[in-house]
C-alpha cells in the first residue's frame, strides 16, 4: 500500500475497494471503474460513525479511475468528527472531478498530488485528542 508515518490499525475490504484505518485518519482506495452512489457513500459514513470516536480526516487516494456523483455530498449526514477530506491524485480528469465535488461539500476539502502532503494538511486541522489518558490520585506512602 503506502508508506506513511502512522500506525495502521486495520484494513476494511469491501466490494468497491479498501479503507485503511489509522487512529485519526482513513485512506480510501476505490477500485478501477466503480461508480460511487449515494448508498455507497452513506455506508462509508455509517462505518465512520461506528468506528471513530475521535476527530479524523479522510483521504480519497485516487490511484484508480472511478466516478462519484457529486450530489451525494449534499446528502451526507452531519459528522462533527470528520474534520476534512483530502483528495490525492495526479490525473487531470480526477482533478477536474474533485473541483466539482468540492463545490458540493460543506466542509474542508482540498486536493493534493502526494499522500504525505494530504496527511500534513489533515494533521494541521485535526487535534488528536488524548481521550484515554488518565492520571491516578493514588499514591503509595
Amino acid at each position: 500500500m503506502h508508506s506513511i508515518e502512522k500506525v495502521l490499525k486495520d484494513i476494511y475490504t469491501f466490494e468497491n475497494g479498501k479503507l485503511y484505518l489509522y487512529e485519526d485518519l482513513i485512506i480510501g482506495e476505490i477500485n478501477e471503474g466503480v461508480h460511487i452512489t449515494t448508498d455507497v457513500l452513506l455506508s462509508f459514513f455509517e462505518f465512520f460513525h461506528e468506528n471513530y470516536k475521535v476527530p479524523f480526516g479522510y483521504i480519497s487516494y485516487r490511484k484508480n479511475s472511478y466516478s462519484i456523483d457529486p450530489q451525494v455530498y449534499k446528502m451526507l449526514p452531519e459528522n462533527n468528527l470528520l474534520k476534512g477530506i483530502a483528495v490525492v491524485t495526479d490525473k487531470k480528469f480526477s482533478v477536474l472531478n474533485a473541483h466539482v465535488e468540492k463545490s458540493f461539500f460543506n466542509g474542508k476539502y482540498e486536493l493534493f498530488t502526494t499522500l504525505n502532503a494530504a496527511i500534513n494538511w489533515l494533521d494541521k486541522i485535526i487535534p488528536l485528542e488524548k481521550n484515554n489518558a488518565s492520571i491516578s490520585d493514588n499514591t503509595v506512602v
